[in-house]
């Protein structure tokens, strides 16, 4: 388990990264990645979305130009990434909350999506199982994760850190919470670095 694999030492973590946090976050998470994620949740103006893992509001902007600040429910673990995305968005829903324990009742949303938050998830399995359990029929849950480098040496390194799940781990994870049409996209912010994180898309029967 890495470092940061730890809730409590990842909210510490953010406590103080989110002060340059929306500096950083740009080398590695495009618009064009922020774009695909949100496309393959497959949202209309209308749709009640959850997004788990809001940190700065980064993903929400994109969401709530689909779907309308109203219509977002944000939850993060981390107040002070968290407070930066409803200075940005004060009509949308915040709630400081746990992943892998959703405070929502069962089919509240129809659509759930986490970008770049399941690599601090001590249990990611649990936490796509409950995006699941909140989300209607025929919704999308969606989870951009950090890929399993290649390089051997990197991946070491990478994994002391936090999760780097492999494609085939995050599709077995969908699978194992039940949901269908599980679909997958590999990319990246550069040309050569095309693969750095893993898009995965089901669909709860």
């Amino acid at each position: 388990m890495g470092v940061l694999e730890d809730k409590k030492r990842a909210r510490i973590f953010y406590k103080y990264f989110s002060k340059i946090y929306d500096l950083v976050n740009p080398i590695f998470y495009s618009d064009e990645m922020r774009r695909k994620v949100v496309d393959m949740a497959e949202i209309s103006r209308e749709d009640f979305v959850l997004e788990v893992g809001c940190g700065t509001g980064f993903t929400t902007a994109e969401i709530v130009d689909r779907v309308g600040q109203e219509n977002v429910v944000a939850v993060d673990l981390t107040p002070e990434q968290m407070m930066k995305a409803v200075a940005r968005f004060s009509d949308a829903n915040f709630i400081l909350g746990d992943a892998e324990n959703l405070p929502f009742k069962d089919d509240t949303f129809d659509a759930a999506i986490s970008a770049g938050s399941i690599e601090y998830w001590p249990n990611p399995q649990k936490g796509i199982e409950e995006m699941a359990r909140v989300t209607k029929s025929g919704g999308r849950i969606v989870i951009l994760a950090p890929r399993k480098p290649d390089n051997l040496l990197v991946r070491k390194f990478a994994e002391s850190i936090m999760l780097f799940p492999s494609t085939q781990q995050c599709v077995s994870w969908f699978m194992s919470a039940g949901l269908d049409d599980v679909r997958y996209v590999e990319m990246g912010p550069y040309r050569f670095w095309s693969k750095l994180v893993v898009i995965v898309s089901g669909m709860v029967p």
